[in-house]
């Protein structure tokens, strides 16, 4: 840890670790509280309502927000900032003309009535959510992780705010009827009824805390953005826009359609669940996923985001990015290693204790689970090697095998209506493809600087 300390690449991790594990804290404290004010049914259509937007989000700034980094100069990046917001902007505005010329075929097509009044708020969730990518990938060029560690910390607490609220009012329990330290008690006596169904209320709290979420997030990163950056608005224009968008053209050709590939695959997935199964498998698998990804997201996402800026740096400067690799899975693996280890042997033993007796087979389906995050944890941030190195195609190609194995194994469980044995495959065939990928990443970088 000393010695990840002494480099800017660990100054910069640690930075955004700092505000970020701050930011996780309260998602991850308050998670026994929400699972006893929200039912798993609850937690499982807000998944599938957040699949929709995320799906939406893949080509929403036409993926050029992630060639902001890569210019040399800020004058074209700059451009790149400026044309990834103009085609946000058109593409917000073609969202809301569909759903006004379409919204009752919607409706009938998703089946959900209870998501009915929040389809509207779909465009604004992905304008928001969209312009808080575009800005954390401005943030993280200049260096400011301490501003995006900021905008990570209000955007998760406003979440959770949000959702807290809606929770004990979602049960007409508020603050100012039992007290604080009441009410706590109340929810945690051996004797609380878990809640059980979907109610509009429930739902709208979990819609309502994601748009929040990332408008305040938007905000944070706004107000850094008109105090140093401003005036580098002045070289924006439309014929420098085009150019760097024919420079970086492999992003909306390519690399959108491995975004695309990866979204096809989490919405297939949800569905299989959400229509083979129920509400409530869903909600337990969101569940194995918030609780697991969560912390640890912390981290990846840390890492992640410093480790693009610091490549992306090294490969414009010719240096060799196969040491930065190694170290990176090297030190992912150590941090990541106790932490599943624990929920191979104990998962359903702790879920059960921290979040209630139902949730306990969200912890079993953690164990069956636990080899693919794992590697997925530890491997996924260096896969934008691939990016850098102008390798969009390849490991477009091999996303696809990825998502086919992910989205198969759940399928074959929706076959024979055994989840857990489409869980155990998807691990077992998980395990052979990252390695396969964390070897060709190895591969393409050393290739790279044998022909510096």
């Amino acid at each position: 840890m000393i010695k990840l300390v002494k480099s800017e690449f660990g100054k910069n991790v640690l930075t955004l670790m700092t505000g970020s594990s701050i930011a996780q804290v309260l998602p991850i404290a308050f998670t026994p509280i929400l699972t006893r004010l929200f039912s798993p049914e609850e937690f499982g259509v807000f998944a599938f309502y957040v699949s929709i937007i995320s799906f939406l989000l893949v080509i929403s700034s036409g993926r050029y927000e992630q060639a902001i980094v890569l210019p040399k100069e800020d004058k074209d990046a700059i451009n790149v900032f400026g044309l990834s917001f103009f085609i946000l902007i058109v593409y917000v505005l073609s969202i809301s003309l569909f759903l006004f010329f379409f919204t009752d075929y919607i409706r009938i097509s998703l089946d959900k009535p209870e998501l009915d009044p929040w389809i509207w708020l779909i465009p604004v969730c992905v304008f928001f959510a969209s312009s808080y990518r575009i800005f954390t990938y401005w943030s993280n060029r200049k260096k400011r992780f301490s501003k995006t560690s900021l905008s990570v910390m209000t955007q998760t607490s406003s979440r959770v705010f949000v959702q807290i609220v809606g929770g004990m009012k979602r049960f007409s329990t508020l603050v100012h009827d039992l007290g604080l330290i009441n009410f706590m008690k109340s929810i945690f006596d051996k004797n609380y009824v878990l809640p059980i169904g979907v109610t509009p209320l429930g739902v709208g709290s979990f819609v309502l805390s994601y748009f929040v979420g990332f408008f305040i997030g938007t905000i944070v990163f706004l107000f850094s953005f008109l105090k140093h950056d401003w005036k580098k608005l002045e070289f924006v224009n439309r014929k420098s826009m085009i150019k760097q968008a024919i420079i970086y053209k492999k992003f909306p050709k390519i690399n959108s359609l491995h975004a695309l590939g990866d979204e096809f695959k989490n919405v297939g997935v949800n569905t299989v669940l959400i229509y083979s199964f129920s509400d409530v498998i869903l909600g337990f698998y969101s569940m194995t996923f918030r609780i697991i990804r969560a912390p640890l997201s912390v981290i990846g996402n840390s890492f992640a985001q410093v480790f693009y800026q610091k490549s992306a740096e090294m490969y414009a400067d010719n240096r060799n990015l196969v040491p930065l690799i190694k170290s990176t899975v090297k030190k992912l693996s150590l941090i990541a290693l106790p932490i599943f280890l624990s929920i191979l042997l104990f998962g359903p033993y702790m879920f059960g204790f921290v979040l209630g007796e139902k949730w306990k087979i969200a912890g079993e389906y953690a164990q069956y689970l636990t080899p693919w995050l794992f590697l997925n944890f530890t491997i996924a941030p260096i896969q934008q090697i691939a990016v850098i190195l102008n390798k969009q195609g390849q490991i477009f190609l091999l996303s696809l095998i990825g998502n086919f194995i992910i989205f198969g194994s759940i399928l074959i469980g929706g076959y024979f209506g055994n989840i857990k044995m489409g869980f155990l495959i998807l691990s077992i065939l998980q395990v052979f493809y990252y390695l396969y990928v964390y070897l060709w990443i190895q591969s393409i970088a050393k290739e790279n600087w044998e022909k510096v």
